[in-house]
């Protein structure tokens, strides 16, 4: 985990535990409820200010976290955004724990853990944007998670694509569509997640919505798992020992690119999928005016722009990206269908 201060550089989670009684998050309970903020304007963003903070908590990149507590910052001078970066998981298990005990936690959340998000909206432990009236009228439809439990909740798309070693492959040879990686050129020459993962069946699951037999020409083609996870996964592309990375982050391609590894990135036909990062509110929020002004300016084009800017496979509502969206169906999040995809990948074992 990272704790982000304001100017003043990341904290590691060891330091943060240490400084757990001077920490600036929203202590829960205060007395105003998420959605009972009335005031707008001029008037909201003085009583915002009188708060000082908001507390975020965020499980994309630290990057991509900061470009929005940074345009957020830019916007509301005197307001500072207090980042709490971890995997979507972690932020789970500390939010829950921090909101059963009455400790400080978050105002605003973002993470990719949709299970969890079904579970606390329906214990109270978190809140949607539209029961909160924080959603704005015009938001569109398809950018809400509308199923499986959950209603009227915001979220972003951070696809995932295709990496390339550009030393072993031709651009010619490049994958131009998903069915492509069931070309046996590529058998033993692929590394990627390991196919058991519960956080993959969304992805993979919704690829093969859309390209015929795409699960079964995978599981004939001896990819190499690594549990690892995306960076662990590119280091070993990046080093040469595969030609092709079945599941890739343009974030952790870029961060090698920029290392001087021979790495690029595709987001292939028919379009790209990823995880699907939700808004969530804390229904006792420490800073309830900065909460809600932080949770408009998220839902904002210049926060999607923000977004865009440090990472274009982020896909947003406000901002066109390079490539066709394939929205994650939901039901893959189900323990059955986790585990129909992984018998498939596994050749029906």
């Amino acid at each position: 985990m990272e704790y982000r201060l304001h100017r003043t550089g990341v904290l590691t989670l060891a330091v943060l535990t240490s400084l757990a009684a001077l920490s600036a998050c929203g202590k829960g309970g205060p007395g105003v409820k998420a959605g009972e903020v009335t005031a707008t304007g001029e008037t909201l963003e003085s009583a915002a200010k009188e708060e000082g903070q908001v507390a975020f908590y965020c499980s994309l990149t630290p990057d991509s976290c900061n470009a929005l507590a940074n345009g957020f910052e830019k916007e509301h001078k005197g307001i500072t955004v207090k980042v709490l970066r971890a995997t979507s998981p972690d932020l789970s298990a500390r939010y829950a724990t921090e909101k059963k005990s009455g400790a400080k936690t978050a105002d605003v959340i973002l993470h990719a853990d949709v299970p969890f998000i079904q579970t606390a909206l329906k214990e109270g432990l978190v809140t949607s944007f539209k029961d909160a009236g924080l959603l704005p009228a015009d938001h569109p439809e398809k950018w809400l998670l509308n199923s499986e439990g959950i209603t009227g909740t915001p979220y972003i798309v951070d696809a995932l694509g295709i990496g390339i070693n550009t030393d072993l492959v031709k651009p010619e040879d490049y994958p131009k569509s998903w069915a492509d990686l069931g070309d046996p050129k590529w058998k033993g020459k692929m590394n990627g997640p390991h196919k058991d993962g519960a956080g993959y069946a969304t992805y993979y699951g919704t690829i093969d919505d859309n390209v015929d037999g795409f699960l079964e020409s995978l599981s004939k083609q001896k990819i190499f798992p690594d549990p690892g996870g995306m960076v662990s996964l590119t280091e070993s592309l990046a080093a040469g020992q595969y030609a092709i990375q079945s599941v890739a982050s343009k974030a952790a391609i870029d961060n090698a690119k920029a290392k001087g590894a021979p790495v690029t990135i595709v987001f292939p036909e028919p379009g790209a999928t990823g995880p699907a990062f939700a808004y969530t509110l804390n229904p006792e929020p420490g800073h309830p005016n900065a909460q809600k002004l932080f949770a408009n300016y998220v839902l904002s084009k210049k926060a999607d722009q923000a977004l865009h800017d440090v990472n274009s496979a982020i896909a947003t509502p406000h901002v066109e990206t390079e490539f066709t969206l394939l929205h994650p169906n939901l039901e893959y999040y189900q323990p059955a269908k986790v585990e129909e995809v992984a018998k498939i990948l596994n050749g029906g074992k």
